[in-house]
């Protein structure tokens, strides 16, 4: 028998393999399967612009110049926790007490730590100035909607899972796991 090398062997092995066929897994089945689809984004992550901390939601053109040697009070108009909306737009002089991950209500621009404020009844002390846009999460931010997210041929880990499960996937095509077996043979083989 003529002798080939270990390359020529492996190409002839490799000629012989045929992709195997695919199915559908729920996410948390997916754990280091191989993916047979591409993922594009549905929405964006974070779906809307958000309070990235728990504070006050205010129009940056009333704070100008706060500091604690020249407060700036304003209304609370109303208090928002995440998971709901804002009631009414944000008015001149006034702010919104909110929480993480609340949607930013319509009018204001930029969310003041709540460590940079003190808050008596209805007031609130604003004692030092942010930059225009502080502490919002702009909608898309994480995640832009259409975006290739990952390609068919990856193979999912923990942090892929994370991020499917961010856009609200469920379930992804994988190619099934392929079935081994190893047959020894000959009688040189010793336990």
């Amino acid at each position: 028998l003529p002798v080939i090398s270990v390359e020529q062997a492996l190409a002839a092995i490799l000629a012989q393999i045929k992709p195997l066929g695919t199915e559908r897994v729920v996410i948390s089945d997916s754990l280091d399967r191989v993916l047979a689809e591409d993922i594009i984004a549905p929405c964006n992550v974070p779906p809307f612009d958000n309070s990235a901390m728990d504070g006050y939601a205010v129009r940056h053109a009333d704070i100008g110049g706060a500091c604690p040697e020249r407060p700036v009070k304003l209304k609370i108009a109303s208090d928002l926790p995440a998971g709901y909306t804002a009631a009414a737009p944000l008015k001149p002089g006034e702010a919104i007490r909110i929480m993480t991950g609340a949607p930013v209500p319509e009018g204001t621009d930029t969310v003041i730590m709540q460590e940079d404020t003190t808050a008596e009844g209805s007031v609130v002390t604003i004692l030092q100035e942010s930059k225009k846009g502080t502490n919002i999460r702009h909608a898309g931010e994480d995640i832009k909607k259409r975006s290739l997210l990952f390609n068919g041929g990856t193979m999912l880990r923990p942090g892929h899972i994370g991020t499917l499960a961010s856009i609200r996937r469920a379930v992804v095509s994988v190619y099934q796991r392929p079935r081994i077996a190893i047959v020894s043979t000959g009688d040189e083989l010793v336990d």
